[in-house]
C-alpha cells in the first residue's frame, strides 16, 4: 500500500538535508512519507515509551487545558524530589533539559566556556548565542580529555565548564573521580561545572553526580524525562542545584514553562518507575544482538558504548556519512551522521536501539545497500525487492545513481512491503533508461564515486537534466 502522507513531491536536493536527530516531520515532508512509516534511528529514546499509564493520564486530564498550569510546578518538583532523592529546593524544571541549557548558560556564564569534543551541538549553539568565548578541548580519540580541562581552568578565566555524562554521540562514562577533581578545581575559582546527564537512566554502570549538588554551589545536573520515557514532543527536562542557585534561577524564571498536560505525563511517568527498568532491560537485550548484527557487515566498525545509542565507524564500508543516510531513507530509516560533530575526524554514523522487528529492518537495509552496491543483483542474498524487475537488466532498484530520489514526479513511490516496513520503489520510472537523457547523465556521471558524493550534489545533476528533458 503507497504511503498517501504527502503526494507529488518533487524532490531533487533544493534544500540541504538533514544532519540533525529527530527531525522525523521535516525528513517526512522531504520525502512524502508518513512519520509513523519512518523508523527513527537518529534520535535516542526509549522506543518502548510512552509507557500507558502516560497515555491514560493525557486523555483523562485533557479538559484541564482550560487552566493556566502551577507556576511553582509543586506536584511535579515533589515527584522529581522523591524520584532523585533529594530536596524540593534543589529543583529546576524546564520545557525539556536543551532550554535549560540556555536559560542556565544565559543566567550564570559571563565570559567563556570550555566544551570538550565530540559532544551535544546544541551547548556550542548556547555559547555562540550569548556571545561567549568557546574553548575546544580535542578529545584523545573519541574520548574526552577530562585532563586537559584540569589544565585549563587552572590558568584561565572561565565562566563554565559543561560535561555531558554520558557523552552522546559517543556513549562515554566519564571517569567519577575525574570529574569531581574538576568540580573541585572549578569552584575554587568560580567556575560553574554543568553535567548533562540526559541518557542516565537509559546506561549502563554509571553513577550519578545527582546528591553533590547538596554540597557544591558550582554544580548543574541536567536531566530529561523525555528520552527516558520516549515522549520527547513533550518538552519536560529539569536540573539539580544547590538551593542557592536554585533560588537565584528563580528570580528570573519565565511563568508557564511547561504546559499542564507535559506537568501531569511528567508525574505519571515518574510514577511508573517498572516500565523504566523493564524497558532497559529490553533495550540492552537488543542492544547486543544489533550490534553483533552490524559487526557482521563487512565495513561497518560498531563502538562499544554504555548507552542505548553506539557509533559505527563506516570508514572500511567506502560509503560517505552522508550518502549512507540518503541510500537508507529510501527504506523509510532514518540515522544521525556525524560529519557536522566537531572533533570527530572519522566518518561515523550514530544510531538507537529500537524495538526487535525495527532492528532487523536497519540490519537488512544495510545488507541490501552494502550488496547492491558490490552489484550482486540478480544474486543478492537478502534482497527481498525482486517483484520491482522484470529483468536481470533492469536494475534501477539496486544501481540507478541518483537512487534514491524520492521523486515520485518520475514514476518512483513508496511502497509497503509484506512484513509493513516501507522501500522507496522505481517501477514506474523510464527516465533514466531514455537513450537521449542516459547519453547526457553518463557524461556528466563520469567518476563520480556513487558511495563518496554527498546526496546534494548527485541530486542536483538529476535536477539539471530533469529541468530541460522532463519525462
Amino acid at each position: 500500500m503507497e504511503s498517501m502522507y504527502v503526494k507529488n513531491r518533487r524532490i531533487y536536493g533544493d534544500k540541504k538535508m538533514i544532519d540533525h536527530g529527530g527531525d522525523i516531520f521535516e525528513i517526512s515532508n522531504k520525502i512524502g512519507i508518513s512519520p509513523h512509516n519512518i523508523i527513527d534511528f537518529s534520535s535516542s529514546l526509549n522506543p518502548y515509551g510512552p509507557p500507558p499509564k502516560v497515555i491514560e493520564t493525557i486523555r483523562s486530564s485533557l479538559d484541564l487545558i482550560k487552566y493556566y498550569p502551577d507556576r511553582n510546578y509543586s506536584k511535579l518538583k515533589e515527584a522529581i524530589a522523591n524520584y532523585v532523592n533529594l530536596p524540593y529546593n534543589n529543583i529546576i524544571v524546564g520545557c525539556g533539559a536543551t532550554e535549560l541549557i540556555h536559560s542556565i548558560f544565559t543566567r550564570f556564564l559571563k565570559k567563556s566556556i570550555v566544551i570538550p569534543t565530540p559532544t551535544f551541538s546544541e551547548y556550542e549553539a548556547a555559547a555562540k548565542a550569548l556571545g561567549l568565548k568557546i574553548i575546544f578541548i580535542e578529545p584523545i580519540g573519541i574520548k574526552l580529555n577530562l585532563e586537559k580541562i584540569s589544565e585549563i581552568i587552572k590558568s584561565n578565566e572561565i565562566s563554565g565548564i559543561i560535561l555531558c555524562n554520558p557523552n552522546n554521540p559517543t556513549g562515554e562514562i566519564l571517569d567519577y573521580k575525574k570529574i569531581i577533581e574538576i568540580i573541585e578545581i572549578a569552584e575554587k575559582k568560580g567556575i560553574f561545572v554543568i553535567v548533562d546527564e540526559a541518557y542516565y537512566e537509559l546506561s549502563e554502570d554509571i553513577k550519578t553526580l545527582a546528591p553533590l549538588t547538596m554540597d557544591f554551589k558550582n554544580l548543574f545536573v541536567l536531566r530529561s524525562l523525555t528520552k527516558a520515557f520516549g515522549f520527547p514532543g513533550l518538552r519536560v527536562g529539569y536540573a539539580l542545584c544547590h538551593s542557592s542557585l536554585t533560588e537565584k534561577f528563580n528570580q528570573t524564571a519565565i511563568s508557564w514553562r511547561i504546559g499542564i498536560l507535559e506537568e501531569l505525563a511528567a508525574i505519571s511517568a515518574l510514577e511508573d518507575l517498572d516500565f523504566l527498568k523493564w524497558s532497559k532491560k529490553e533495550i540492552f537485550n537488543e542492544k547486543e544482538k544489533l550490534f553483533n548484527n552490524i559487526k557482521s557487515i563487512e565495513g561497518f566498525s560498531p563502538i562499544p558504548s554504555s548507552t542505548n545509542f553506539f557509533m559505527i565507524n563506516i570508514r572500511n564500508s567506502e560509503f560517505s556519512p552522508k550518502n549512507l543516510k540518503w541510500r537508507l531513507l529510501s527504506y523509510g530509516v532514518l540515522i544521525r551522521e556525524l560529519s557536522s560533530v566537531r572533533g570527530l575526524s572519522e566518518p561515523y554514523i550514530r544510531i538507537a536501539v529500537r524495538r526487535e522487528k525495527e532492528n532487523f529492518i536497519l540490519v537488512r537495509a544495510l545488507k541490501n545497500i552494502t550488496y547492491s552496491m558490490k552489484k550482486l543483483y540478480p544474486n543478492n542474498p537478502v534482497c527481498i525487492e525482486r517483484k520491482c524487475h522484470l529483468k536481470v537488466e533492469d536494475c534501477r532498484f539496486c544501481f540507478c545513481y541518483f537512487y534514491p530520489c524520492l521523486d515520485n514526479y518520475t514514476g518512483g513511490k513508496f511502497i509497503e512491503r509484506e512484513d509493513g516496513s516501507f522501500v522507496w520503489s522505481c517501477i514506474n520510472c523510464i527516465w533514466v533508461h531514455r537513450k537521449d537523457i542516459s547519453d547526457i547523465l553518463v557524461k556528466k556521471l563520469l567518476g563520480i564515486n556513487a558511495k563518496k558524493i554527498d546526496p546534494e550534489e548527485i541530486l542536483k545533476i538529476r535536477k539539471e537534466v530533469l529541468k530541460v528533458m522532463p519525462p
